[in-house]
C-alpha cells in the first residue's frame, strides 16, 4: 500500500525518526572521542608543564618521555595555598580538579621549583598558564600559556618561545610600595636604579591589549601568590607587607 508522503503525520514522522538517528549517532561519536580528547588535552598540559620548568623540550619529546619526566618529575604541592586578603586560591591539595600548585624536584628529590597557575582576562577573553618560580620564589623560571582566545599572529604570539624566554630571570621579590612586579612593554630601564630593572620585558609587538593585560593580571596573581605563600610558610616566602 502506497504512502502519501506529503500528509504533516508522515512528515512530523520521518522528521523524527531521522533527527533521532543523528542525533544517537553524533552522541555515540561524542562519546567515543571524549577519552582522546580528554587524554589529548592532559598531554597538552604536562608538555606545558615539563617545559615551564626546563626539563626538556617538548617539541623534541616524545610523547612517552613527555609523560615519564612529568611522572617521575613533577608533583602537587601538597600544602594549601589561600590569599588571606583576597581569598584566591592557588592550591587545594584536597580538590579532585582545577590548577593546582605544582613542584619541580631533581633527582635527589631536592626541590628546583613551584609552578603556580595564572590566570587573567586578555584582549578577548580568559587565559591560562603556569608562571615558575625558584625555590625561593624570588625568579622567575620560565611562564607557559596554556589557553588563550587571542588574535593569532597578534596577541597569539604569548605563546611564541621566543618571547616567553624574556621572562626567565627576572626578579618577582615584592616590590617596593607602588611599583610593580613585573613590567610588560614600554621603555626598558636604563639605570640599575630604575624600579623596572630586572622586572621588564618587551611587549608583544602590535598587541598592546594583549601585553597590558598579562602584565595586569600576572602582576594580580604574583601578588596574591606571595601572601598565600606567606600565609601557608611556603619555603622562601617572603611577605610584601
Amino acid at each position: 500500500m502506497s504512502r502519501d508522503v506529503n500528509k504533516p503525520g508522515y512528515v512530523l514522522v520521518f522528521s523524527a525518526v531521522v533527527s533521532a538517528a543523528f542525533t544517537g549517532a553524533i552522541m555515540t561519536l561524542h562519546a567515543l572521542s571524549a577519552d582522546a580528547a580528554a587524554r589529548n588535552a592532559r598531554l597538552f598540559e604536562r608538555k606545558g608543564v615539563v617545559e615551564v620548568f626546563g626539563l626538556g623540550t617538548a617539541a623534541e619529546m616524545s610523547d612517552d618521555e613527555i609523560l615519564d619526566t612529568y611522572e617521575r618529575r613533577i608533583t602537587p604541592l601538597d600544602v594549601p595555598l589561600r590569599d588571606p586578603e583576597t581569598g584566591t586560591v592557588f592550591n587545594d591539595p584536597n580538590a579532585a580538579g582545577g590548577a593546582k600548585t605544582l613542584v619541580a624536584r631533581g633527582p635527589g628529590g631536592e626541590v628546583l621549583g613551584y609552578a603556580l597557575p595564572v590566570w587573567g582576562v586578555g584582549f578577548w577573553a580568559r587565559i591560562d598558564g603556569y608562571l615558575a618560580l625558584t625555590p625561593g620564589l624570588d625568579r622567575i623560571v620560565g611562564v607557559v600559556f596554556l589557553r588563550h582566545s587571542e588574535t593569532p599572529g597578534l596577541g597569539g604570539r604569548l605563546t611564541e618561545p621566543r618571547w616567553r624566554a624574556g621572562f626567565k630571570g627576572l626578579n618577582v621579590q615584592p616590590p617596593r610600595a607602588g611599583e610593580k612586579y613585573l613590567y610588560v612593554g614600554g621603555e626598558a630601564p636604563a639605570s640599575p636604579d630604575h624600579p623596572k630593572h630586572g622586572r621588564h620585558v618587551d611587549a608583544i609587538t602590535g598587541a598592546t591589549g594583549t601585553s597590558s593585560a598579562v602584565e595586569r593580571f600576572l602582576n594580580d596573581r604574583l601578588a596574591e601568590f606571595h601572601r598565600a605563600a606567606a600565609a601557608a610558610g611556603l619555603t622562601g616566602a617572603k611577605s610584601d607587607a
